[in-house]
Order: C-alpha cells, then sequence, then structure tokens
C-alpha cells in the first residue's frame, strides 16, 4: 500500500533545527532534540492517545530524525518512518490500529511543529 503524503516538510528547516538541538546539547544541555520532540507530540495531541508517553516516542523519533538529516535527506521517507513509530507507539483500544498511512498527516505534522515551519492546521 502506498502511503500518500499531505504536505511538504522543508529538508532545511529540519536539518537547521536538528542541527541547532545538536549543539546546544554539545555545549551541557542533554535532550533537547527530544524535548522538542515531545513538545511536537504533545501539541498534536498524542498524550491523549493513550499510547507510549510522548517523552518515550521523542526517544525514538530522534534517530528518525538523525538518520534523515545524517543520512538520506528525505523528510517524507522520515515522515514514512514517524508514522510507522506513532502506530506502533499507538495504544490498540480494540485490538487493532489503522493503517500507518493513517498516520502519516500526523508524523509530518510532528516533524514541521520540531521543525518550526508550523502545523498543517
Amino acid at each position: 500500500m502506498e502511503i500518500v503524503l499531505t504536505g511538504v516538510i522543508d529538508f532545511s528547516a529540519l536539518r537547521e533545527r536538528f542541527a541547532a538541538d545538536c549543539e546546544v546539547e554539545r555545549q551541557g544541555k542533554p535532550g533537547v532534540v527530544e524535548s522538542r520532540l515531545a513538545r511536537a507530540l504533545d501539541a498534536i495531541g498524542w498524550r491523549s492517545a493513550g499510547g507510549e508517553s510522548s517523552g518515550q516516542v521523542a526517544i525514538l523519533a530522534r534517530h528518525i530524525v538523525a538518520s534523515c538529516v545524517a543520512g538520506h535527506h528525505d523528510p517524507r521517507r522520515a515522515a514514512r518512518e514517524l508514522a510507522g513509530l506513532l502506530r506502533s507507539a499507538s495504544a490498540g483500544l480494540d485490538g487493532g490500529l489503522p493503517a500507518p498511512s493513517a498516520f502519516v498527516p500526523a508524523a509530518e505534522d510532528v516533524l514541521r511543529r520540531y521543525a518550526g515551519t508550523g502545523s498543517a492546521t
């Protein structure tokens, strides 16, 4: 199944935000990336999802952003990977979850919010 992406994620903004956060961490303030990602998750209502905490998801999301910035340079791929993470970290209330593609808009929104380029709404 093909995942349809609903919006543009600015790679340069994502790269700049990640680089700036990593620089602050190198100067002695750990967890900046995770904290900003957790805030982005909270902004889309992740706390009400009933799954893993924003902080736990942010730890894994950091690796997705890092892989994008330092590796493949494809924010669409990062959004798909983050959608998979959000799906796996969600609470399955009835034992089933929607397809990963259903999480793509939320993943895109998290990446835009993290990068500081706004929300989808």
